[in-house]
């Protein structure tokens, strides 16, 4: 058996954030450790979680998805990190990247994207849920 994927979405919707944790619990290649609704909640979860994957929505209010973004990727041995957000604009982009993001998914496109870009980061071998 292929070790699952630990996980830790961000987004300050708890209904996008609660949609998101069901898609991947249904793949059976994700395990969702925890969900965080702010900035502050995510740098204090992720220290105490250790995700393999961290999918963060870059607009939040408040600090945003790519100062958490900056703040995760400064630690010793980060995950990795997917920036979502429902506008997909090339300055959110280039924003994620410099952020030090692995990749960037628009939220329209999650479902249908994020199997392969997690493929992408982690390797062959993640089943399709």
């Amino acid at each position: 058996m292929l070790k699952r994927i630990k996980v830790m979405i961000v987004d300050d919707s708890l209904q996008f954030a609660s949609a998101v944790a069901q898609f991947l619990s249904c793949s059976g290649s994700f395990e969702v450790l925890a969900s965080a609704h702010s900035g502050g909640e995510a740098l204090a979860r992720a220290g105490a979680e250790r995700p393999d994957l961290m999918l963060i929505d870059i607009s939040m209010p408040g600090m945003s998805g790519l100062a958490v973004a900056s703040s995760i990727k400064a630690q010793k041995a980060p995950p990795k990190i997917v920036m979502m957000t429902l506008e997909d604009s090339m300055e959110y982009r280039v924003g994620a990247i410099a952020a030090g993001a692995d990749a960037f998914v628009p939220k329209d496109k999650f479902a249908r994207d994020l199997h392969d870009v997690v493929e992408t980061l982690f390797g062959a071998g993640i089943p399709k849920g």
